[in-house]
């Protein structure tokens, strides 16, 4: 087997379905399966899941984490390559699966990196964001060799070795950011990550105040609990990038930006949505001290 590919759903009937005909639609030369990992839907997402040829996986809500649910589906898969995906990322064309693997060229290279495109009508801030963090240029980077505050791994769309994989496993623990800590250790470890746009997917979530607070604190906590040998120069950059895309950075570039793109129905929310960014991010850190022995 070539390639597995990873899907995590909890009640994502909306969108699950669009996603595997995407994903089943693929011009990829290659064998390919499919494995889902479900964490207690209560929507039709599992009968979804069923009319299609896939692997299912059912854990429950109480188990999940997003590291263990992409452990689990990796232990399952039987592909050189493992792909993860979020259920509602839809493939922006039949190449995608094609680009995001070929950015394996190198055995350097532990992982491979898609574009996320978002409507910013739908949400303005994801947009902003990922135009900073996943533009159109290909990018691969090194340990020392690039400024490396502009990558952004990101498990939403993605591919690893899984050789690389078995040594080392996503962080079980934090319930946020479980991309970064791999990403940052098998940089560490001294392997590269490539950054390949023409593998896209379209990506949105709807505007939430709360999901911005919850996903900057637990982005923060996660960060900060890396144990103390991985606080590199790597992992501080990354810190910074974060942080600075989270942001993004100010209530006036959130403003600016909403009025070059037309997006004038979310201007009430922007200076709640950055604060309640600052908030969660301020938080998170408060506690990880709190916690730390």
């Amino acid at each position: 087997m070539d390639v597995s590919i990873i899907i995590r759903t909890k009640n994502e009937a909306e969108f699950v379905g669009e996603t595997l005909e995407k994903v089943m639609g693929q011009e990829f030369k290659g064998t390919c399966e499919v494995i889902i990992v479900d964490s207690g839907s209560t929507d039709s997402t599992l009968q979804i899941v069923r009319n299609h040829d896939v692997k299912l996986l059912q854990i429950s809500q109480e188990e999940f984490t997003y590291g263990r649910s992409l452990n689990i589906g990796a232990i399952n898969a039987k592909g050189k390559f493992v792909v993860n995906l979020s259920a509602h990322a839809l493939p922006r064309n039949e190449k995608w699966l094609t680009n995001l693997i070929s950015g394996f060229e190198d055995n350097s290279v532990a992982g491979v990196y898609g574009r996320q495109l978002s409507n910013g009508h739908i949400n303005p801030f994801e947009a902003m964001q990922n135009e900073l963090f996943f533009g159109g240029e290909e990018r691969t980077f090194i340990m020392n060799k690039r400024r490396l505050v502009r990558i952004h791994f990101s498990n939403s769309n993605s591919a690893i070795r899984r050789d690389v994989w078995e040594k080392f496993r996503f962080n079980e623990e934090v319930g946020y950011a479980e991309d970064i800590l791999w990403q940052t250790e098998v940089m560490d470890a001294g392997y590269s990550i490539v950054y390949a746009p023409d593998a896209a997917v379209h990506h949105t979530h709807r505007v939430s105040v709360y999901g911005a607070y919850r996903n900057s604190r637990e982005c923060a906590y996660a960060l900060a609990s890396m144990k103390k040998k991985r606080r590199s120069v790597l992992a501080i950059m990354i810190d910074v990038g974060i942080f600075l895309g989270l942001t993004p950075n100010s209530i006036f570039q959130n403003v600016k930006y909403i009025l070059q793109k037309k997006y004038h129905e979310h201007l009430k929310v922007a200076p709640l949505y950055v604060m309640s960014v600052w908030l969660g991010w301020l938080v998170g850190r408060i506690k990880y001290r709190a916690e730390k022995p």
